[in-house]
């Protein structure tokens, strides 16, 4: 029989225990100078003879700040406590010395135990070191975070023997972030709701700028834009287009008659009257003081008669409520076409429509007058 022999001495109180450990070959049996001492205090009084007789072991042991247990693994599935450091007897309340050999069912509350488990299996199982967080205090006080290392320790078969875990309290740390995490919250709201103040006041500066304050039409430096855009398109793809002059006849009168309010009412009703007779894609614009100007994209000359018709009919057949006094308007029309050829300029455009404008209102208002 053939064996090769280790020798470990470690004092323990009141006398030193001498253990012979045999590692057999060939597969022959192994003996044990101990194998009359109980399991559990045998191994026990291991551990805590190994932090006796290296003092640094001893030191570590009694200051670790983080919690460590160590936890046996029995061949039948059970898990032991083979022992606990100070910071962890502080906060479950239990002495290292009654905690020692005790099944891990009679030292972790009830509500946690099932998670415990799981991990401690989970480590023997797979016999690699595992780490992840987990949630809990002792019963009656306020659950913690805490990130647990665990250590798998296996025999000269393979079989994990051992647990040796570390668990850090990492409360703080997840409380910092949560304050971190509400604070970001908070400052992505108000930065959403700044953003949306600055995109409305944004948007209210553009209709500030592109807009009549009085009847909430393009103004006529950007109906001048937006028509330019229009005949340059018509240019490039030989698009035929119109434009329409509108002019509220005897638009002073009602001024006289009925006061300026009265004559800003009027205007912002028959501009509201527009959307009645034009498609979206048509650009209406106040031109100035009771004048208006109509770009009609893709439209025909007699489309943009049609068109020209339709708005002097509905002027006409609108009546005004100002203060209980009906107040009737008319309008006289021009209207300038473009086949699709040789596309003028805008001025010239405007020209030509003002120019039949002229002449509706020469022969006798409430009509339109086609551009030649």
């Amino acid at each position: 029989m053939s064996y090769s022999k280790h020798v470990f001495e470690f004092p323990v109180m009141p006398a030193s225990i001498r253990l012979s450990s045999y590692t057999p070959s060939h597969g022959q049996t192994m003996t044990d100078d101990v194998h009359m001492i109980p399991r559990r205090l045998r191994r026990t009084r291991l551990i805590h003879a190994l932090r006796r007789r290296f003092p640094v072991v001893e030191s570590l042991w009694q200051r670790f700040p983080d919690n460590i247990f160590i936890i046996r693994c029995e061949p039948d599935g059970r898990f032991l406590i083979e022992a606990i450091s100070p910071a962890l007897e502080r906060l479950i309340g239990v002495p290292d010395a009654e905690a020692a050999g005790r099944p891990i069912e009679q030292i972790v509350p009830p509500i946690y135990l099932d998670s415990v488990l799981s991990r401690y299996r989970e480590c023997v199982a797979n016999g690699i070191p595992l780490s992840y967080e987990e949630t809990g205090a002792p019963e009656g006080t306020e659950p913690r975070h805490w990130l647990t290392l665990m250590v798998p320790a296996a025999d000269t078969a393979g079989r994990v023997e051992y647990i040796l875990g570390i668990s850090r309290d990492i409360t703080a740390i997840r409380h910092a972030e949560e304050v971190l995490r509400r604070s970001n919250e908070d400052l992505e709201r108000r930065v959403a709701e700044r953003t949306a103040a600055l995109e409305l006041a944004n948007a209210r500066l553009m209709e500030l700028a592109t807009r009549d304050g009085l009847t909430g039409l393009h103004n006529r430096r950007h109906f001048f834009e937006l028509a330019e855009r229009e005949l340059a398109r018509a240019r490039r793809n030989g698009l035929q287009l119109s434009i329409v002059m509108l002019d509220l006849d005897y638009f002073k009168l009602i001024n006289d008659s009925y006061g300026h309010a009265a004559g800003d009412h009027a205007l912002r009703e028959v501009a509201g009257l527009f959307a009645l007779v034009l498609r979206e894609t048509d650009i209406v614009g106040r031109y100035g003081g009771e004048e208006f100007a109509m770009l009609l994209p893709d439209t025909s000359r007699e489309e943009a008669r049609q068109v020209a018709e339709r708005l002097r009919a509905v002027v006409a057949g609108h009546v005004v409520d100002w203060r209980g006094e009906p107040i009737h308007c008319s309008a006289s029309l021009g209207v300038a076409h473009v086949d699709g050829g040789d596309v003028p300029t805008l001025d010239a455009l405007l020209e030509r429509a003002d120019g039949a404008l002229l002449r509706a209102k020469n022969g006798g208002r409430n009509r339109l007058v086609m551009s030649i």
